[in-house]
């Protein structure tokens, strides 16, 4: 097969730029754009951040598999805020109220007799996509 018979590929760059049409077009990928991060190398795209929806991270995973030459998606490090409040139901402790945005949580309200504000920041800490716990106990 000679080399005029291979298919050209597409440039990393123009890949990255059909994924900014998808995110500039749907609202709440606009809203969300700033707290994600894509990343396109030899058409493997890697996504990470948060957004704020499970349906948003869907809508955004779907259209880019679906881009010209895109060969895979890694959207393991891509988060929603629901799926951080699930994870901090299973933590939080009675009287502390609990907060999420884009990967930050925030927490207040007043602290069971016995815990400490640093074991219940290190909880939450321990959340797969919590970058930051912020906390205002009474």
């Amino acid at each position: 097969m000679s080399d005029s018979t291979i298919a050209p590929v597409r440039p990393d760059v123009d890949i990255l730029a059909d994924i900014e049409e998808i995110i500039v077009h749907y609202p709440p990928l606009q809203q969300d754009r700033h707290h994600f991060k894509v990343r396109v190398h030899s058409g493997s795209v890697v996504i990470s951040g948060h957004v704020r929806t499970p349906i948003t991270r869907r809508y955004l995973l779907d259209r880019v598999g679906a881009v010209a030459d895109v060969k895979d998606v890694d959207a393991t490090s891509l988060h929603t805020e629901e799926e951080i409040r699930l994870a901090a139901a299973k933590v939080v402790p009675d009287g502390v109220l609990v907060n999420v945005r884009y990967g930050v949580v925030i927490l207040n309200g007043k602290l069971p007799e016995g815990v400490t504000a640093e074991a219940v920041a290190q909880a939450f800490k321990a959340i797969p996509g919590v970058e930051r716990v912020a906390e205002s106990f009474v």
